[in-house]
């Protein structure tokens, strides 16, 4: 999936701290309240969130149910990067035909146009996430609640890199002498990471001083895609940023934990452990510059109240999501409700703050529709500060 946003990032020592979405797992249900699910999840995401999920008696269930597909997106071009890099394109490209054909008017204009666009491309940033996933989750068992899950998650940033010999050489061009142009100094960079895990969750339940009390695991196998995409200005073209010059990949095994607890009826208390197995992949070597993208563990820990037709929840991170090893990462915190205004039809509203304030804060609003027993669609929208905007959909079958 092609990247379309941008965020910014240092040219040369990497110690800035750019806008970072982080979330790493998309489902509209959640996405609708904020992101918190660790208490909240229905059966169906429990695999991808927290699998103690499956064997709370009141998400337990005798059908089949398929996940088919969730897929979301969430970004911020708040300067319109990717146009400005298209207009240094083609002005560069008229500016070099204009030298070759000794066009005056034409090296004047272009020279002009040429230079307002690198200046404004100094200290612009955005960034964009994507996911995709499904689920196959049995029928519950006394003994043992069952999933098969599959997903995948990319986010990423990047620099608009200025450098100050490029806006010298064009302000003192003289169009009747004029110098052969090559490629800017200046660059365009795209650093991403997408991780796609295939895996089983599976839930028990027990009671604790009369509390029910559920466990869960999902072992999974996990691949990395990492990208460090870095070209001069005047060749930047971010749907480039996946080709295979400046891509790595590692497969390996990873592991996701969880515990859910009921101290009273309606209350549910979760805790999540994901990516046990904390993995370090460098990427490939691009311009001179190489990152480290890492898998870390991941905990959460959330809560939820519901109370006939009405559930509250809220989730914190109690780690921080530091994807890649030079850059700081995002520590959340979610909080979210779900209004279930008819048995067809849900509205949910939600709000996610990053509390180390790498990321903006995003606002969600959601639906959830179901039609008879069988279908179900869920969709949400999210918005935030710098013009942030994203959504997810998702259908699921119950049989």
């Amino acid at each position: 999936m092609k990247l379309k946003m941008l965020a910014l990032l240092c040219a040369t020592t990497l110690s800035c701290g750019p806008l970072w979405a982080g979330q790493d797992v998309y489902e509209a249900r959640t996405d609708a309240m904020g992101g918190a699910g660790v208490a909240a999840g229905d059966r169906m995401v429990a695999g991808f969130i927290n699998p103690a999920l499956l064997s709370l008696t009141e998400r337990q269930s005798e059908d089949v149910s398929l996940l088919l597909p969730t897929l979301g997106a969430d970004g911020a071009d708040k300067d319109k990067m990717v146009d400005k890099f298209d207009d240094v394109q083609d002005n560069y490209d008229a500016l070099e035909l204009a030298i070759d054909n000794r066009d005056v008017e034409g090296m004047l204009h272009y020279r002009d146009q040429l230079l307002g666009n690198l200046q404004s491309l100094v200290g612009n940033s955005a960034y964009a996430s994507a996911g995709l996933g499904f689920a196959v989750v049995l029928p519950s068992s006394k003994r043992m609640s069952v999933a098969v899950i599959a997903k995948t998650y990319l986010d990423g940033f990047a620099l608009a890199d200025i450098r100050a010999s490029d806006l010298l050489l064009l302000s003192t061009l003289d169009p009747l002498n004029p110098p052969a142009l090559d490629d800017l100094s200046s660059q365009g960079r795209v650093i991403a990471g997408a991780v796609s895990d295939v895996g089983v969750a599976l839930s028990s339940g027990f009671t604790v001083a009369d509390m029910p009390l559920t466990v869960g695991i999902t072992p999974k196998l996990q691949r990395l895609d990492t990208f460090n995409y870095a070209v001069s200005a005047n060749n930047f073209d971010v749907s480039d940023f996946d080709s295979d010059d400046y891509r790595n990949d590692d497969t390996g095994f990873n592991l996701d934990v969880g515990i859910a607890l009921q101290p009273m009826p309606g209350l549910t208390v979760g805790l999540s452990g994901r990516n046990l197995v904390k993995q370090d992949m460098q990427t490939m070597v691009s311009e001179g510059q190489q990152l480290t993208y890492q898998i870390k563990p991941m905990v959460t820990a959330g809560i939820a109240y519901e109370w006939r037709t009405v559930m509250l929840t809220s989730d914190i991170d109690l780690t921080e999501n530091n994807k890649f090893a030079e850059l700081e990462g995002p520590k959340y915190w979610r909080v979210g409700g779900e209004v279930k205004a008819t048995d067809w039809l849900a509205l949910r509203l939600g709000y996610r703050q990053d509390l180390n304030d790498v990321t903006t804060d995003v606002y969600s609003v959601g639906t959830g529709i179901a039609i008879g027993k069988f279908f179900r669609l869920d969709l949400t929208g999210m918005f935030g500060s710098d013009n942030a905007i994203g959504g997810a959909l998702q259908t699921s079958y119950h049989f």
